[in-house]
């Protein structure tokens, strides 16, 4: 097993149960005042039970904030070569020669970010991944808290009665769509910073009181 793994005294499924018992913001509370988490994840494929994380990038928003003093990016160690999938995220097996664990990666995030809502463009990819390799190496999935960017702008355009055209709800469409900078693609901190800024152009154009709840539904 990983060097980092065999040197934890206290059974690791103890980091998921302290993570899961931290209460989340009650649906009423104001987006305003609800901390998030913007994540995004780069992986060899798509197949969260036979593919692998390559990288991590998060960005807090707290009080309709970016706090980029905490945004982190990590490269992780992959048991296999990232093979053709360098080809969508730009990273190759020498670029890891410094990456960190998983577990490692993974411990930090449950344990700076219990009590937060969790944000991804198209989250279901990174929910499944996240809960994935948290079962290997914890044991037990985290019950992690997730909105989409993705169906909350579907939403959006659904209510205003646009038709979309294909691709539509990719990133970088919807950043063109709010007027937001683009960046490069497929890079887990960049995408998840641009996601953040679509979560915040969302809310803004949302009344001043949406709710968490309300945006809940909408990410549905």
């Amino acid at each position: 097993m990983l060097a980092w793994l065999n040197n934890k005294t206290t059974p690791l499924s103890h980091i998921v149960q302290n993570f899961n018992q931290v209460a989340l913001p009650a649906g009423n509370i104001r987006a305003a005042d609800c901390p998030f988490l913007v994540i995004d994840l780069e992986l060899t494929g798509l197949n969260a039970k036979q593919d692998h994380i390559v990288s991590l990038g998060w960005v807090p928003v707290r009080h309709y904030e970016i706090v980029l003093s905490d945004a982190r990016h990590y490269l992780v160690n992959s048991p296999v070569s990232v093979g053709q999938s360098a080809a969508f995220h730009g990273l190759h097996d020498k670029d890891f020669s410094h990456a960190r664990d998983l577990a490692e990666v993974l411990t930090e995030l449950l344990q700076h970010y219990a009590g937060y809502i969790f944000v991804a463009h198209h989250c279901q990819l990174d929910l499944r991944f996240l809960e994935v390799a948290s079962q290997r190496i914890f044991g037990k999935a985290p019950k992690f808290s997730f909105i989409d960017t993705l169906n909350i702008e579907l939403y959006r355009l659904q209510k205003q009665g646009i038709v979309m055209k294909k691709d539509a709800l990719r990133l970088p469409q919807c950043l063109a769509r709010h007027k937001l900078p683009q960046s490069g693609q497929h890079h887990a901190l960049a995408d998840a910073y641009s996601c953040a800024l679509l979560l915040l152009s969302q809310l803004k154009h949302s009344h001043a009181d949406i709710t968490l709840s309300d945006l809940q539904l909408q990410s549905r």
